[in-house]
């Protein structure tokens, strides 16, 4: 999928920057861990590989659970990152923020804006799951989580599971599914 291809359909979403692509009325969102090099460019968050690896894993999670993934398609979902600002080597010297950046009072005030409404969230990469088990323990985010290896094809690739980037993305999708919250259905009682 091209980056033009892939970008038509988020260039009419208000709000989107490079760190995130708000979807109103949204039950699922992804958090990433900052904009790189790609994002910069393209103008929107989970761009390149990441967002390939992104388009896979919401076929797959569509096919596997609809309720919590409505749509295979990234416009359905909130998308955004712990860390707005933009990261690569060649700018910052760096290719992500450190967990105490992250976790710093006004970031998590936006991250939690960011996410408000949302009922089940999947965190990705290790500086995402400090900042929404950190949203969610001082109560800010009531969302069933998920915590995840990031989506960039190096940590894909080292999923020891699967031989192939089907196979690990299908492993990274089952690990994920496995730790949302069993749903309580409601069921008729028979009262005699």
């Amino acid at each position: 999928m091209s980056g033009a291809t892939l970008m038509a359909p988020l260039a009419a979403a208000p709000g989107l920057t490079v760190y995130h692509q708000p979807c109103p009325g949204a039950t699922t969102g992804f958090v990433f861990i900052c904009p790189g090099r790609f994002e910069a460019q393209r103008g929107y968050p989970c761009a390149a590989g990441t967002g390939a690896n992104l388009a896979r894993v919401l076929a797959e999670l569509h096919r596997r659970d609809p309720r919590r993934f409505a749509s295979p398609h990234r416009a359905a979902y909130v998308v955004t990152n712990v860390w707005p600002q933009v990261e690569y080597p060649a700018l910052t010297g760096r290719s992500v923020p450190t967990v105490a950046e992250v976790l710093q009072p006004a970031n998590l005030e936006r991250l939690a804006a960011e996410l408000a409404g949302l009922r089940w969230v999947v965190a990705c990469g290790a500086q995402a799951h400090a900042a929404v088990r950190a949203l969610r323990d001082g109560g800010r985010l009531t969302a069933d989580i998920a915590c995840a290896r990031h989506l960039s094809q190096r940590s894909i690739n080292s999923i020891r599971a699967g031989t192939d980037t089907a196979g690990r993305i299908a492993h990274w999708c089952a690990a994920v599914l496995q730790q949302f919250s069993p749903e309580v259905e409601s069921v008729p009682q028979n009262v005699a």
